[in-house]
């Protein structure tokens, strides 16, 4: 059962612009599969919320690090995200899960092709470093889009994951996401029958999804996580 639980923050830190990094210190016991998430819940919020004190976040730490789990979320003006930025180390909060189905897929041998918007990253992260801490043979290929590179979390690690794990590719794209970049992105993945993933906000999951359906990629191949495309219907 997802009942609730004490948890105890260790920081919170800019890991990129606009980025916020929340590390939790957590039950020894509490486990997680790579790709889920938990509801955080802030006992008292230091600013108004008309939205309240509970919020989703996927969980960006890898499962093998046992005791602590990672968020990550974009700076803003919420009263929620306020009070979580200042929060001080040793801070009670309390949190429920883990939620969701996302995993890294049981067949190893097909692709697994990742398009991550901005913190959208966070539950691939979790994958990426499961994966490659496992050995667990995968072929993961992260096609990380964030409008500014100063944006990136986590690039340094994800290029260090890359030199160490020959089964890790990772693609930046910098900038408004268009088809010509999303076009060479995945160019040679098209026809590998890969397995897609496609996390990010709203519009972002609209345009990759319907890039990738439009072009004949199997709707039962690609997993969208909090936002599906909105697919017009045809004329």
């Amino acid at each position: 059962m997802n009942l609730a639980k004490k948890g105890t923050i260790i920081s919170v830190k800019q890991v990129a612009k606009r980025t916020i990094e929340v590390a939790i210190k957590v039950p020894a016991d509490f486990s997680f599969r790579a790709g889920q998430w938990i509801q955080l819940i802030l006992p008292e919020l230091k600013y108004p919320d008309l939205k309240g004190n509970t919020r989703m976040f996927s969980i960006a730490s890898s499962p093998n690090r046992k005791g602590e789990l990672n968020i990550i979320f974009r700076s803003g003006p919420s009263g929620y995200k306020r009070t979580l930025t200042k929060m001080e180390p040793g801070t009670e909060v309390i949190f429920s899960g883990p939620y969701g189905s996302m995993e890294l897929p049981q067949d190893t041998s097909r692709p697994f092709v990742i398009i991550a918007g901005g913190v959208g990253v966070a539950p691939f992260l979790s994958m990426i470093r499961f994966s490659s801490e496992t050995a667990s043979g995968h072929k993961v290929s992260l096609i990380y889009a964030n409008i500014h590179k100063e944006e990136t979390a986590y690039l340094d690690e994800l290029l260090r994951i890359e030199k160490e794990n020959p089964d890790f590719k990772l693609l930046n794209i910098f900038g408004q996401l268009k088809n010509g970049q999303l076009k060479k992105a995945v160019n040679g993945l098209m026809n590998q029958k890969a397995i897609w993933s496609v996390i990010g906000p709203q519009g972002f999951v609209d345009f990759v999804g319907k890039y990738l359906l439009g072009r004949g990629v199997n709707a039962q191949d690609v997993v969208f996580e909090q936002f599906y495309p909105e697919l017009s219907p045809p004329p």
